[in-house]
């Protein structure tokens, strides 16, 4: 998407979470498994290891998803692509990517999935660093 769109997003967000100008803003793209072609931007904002908000923001017509503020006490997404390919022990030079769909590994899409290509095939990788072989749609009462 062009940067102006992803500055809009990042606007969106803001505005939705009354953070000032001040705050900084970075926007990454999450790509919705459960609809291909389709994904959000997640937006983040505060210093990168010091989290005070968070949204979606769908990446095709800029429509606020979900948001929450944060108290600022560490990073929203706390595990790094590096962090996830060394987790999913995967030999391979493609770059892990963030993903959605509810699921039992997360039901909210303030919190993406890193997704691995393996020679076993995708593995997942949550926000607490645990790995997964796939994703389990979340069922009644969990």
């Amino acid at each position: 998407m062009p940067d102006t769109f992803i500055q809009a997003a990042i606007q969106r967000a803001r505005e939705a979470l009354s953070l000032s100008e001040e705050v900084p803003g970075r926007a990454a793209y999450v790509a919705r498994l459960d609809r291909p072609g389709a994904g959000y931007y997640l937006v983040c904002f505060g210093l990168e290891e010091l989290t005070v908000g968070v949204a979606a923001v769908d990446a095709h017509d800029g429509e606020l998803l979900s948001h929450a503020g944060l108290p600022g006490s560490g990073r929203h997404l706390a595990v790094t692509a590096g962090d996830a390919s060394r987790r999913a022990a995967a030999a391979t030079t493609a770059s892990p990517r963030l993903v959605w769909r509810p699921c039992r590994a997360s039901f909210s899409m303030l919190y993406p999935l890193w997704e691995v290509a393996t020679a076993q095939g995708p593995v997942y990788i949550d926000q607490q660093g645990h790995r997964w072989t796939s994703l389990e749609p979340g069922g009644p009462g969990g």
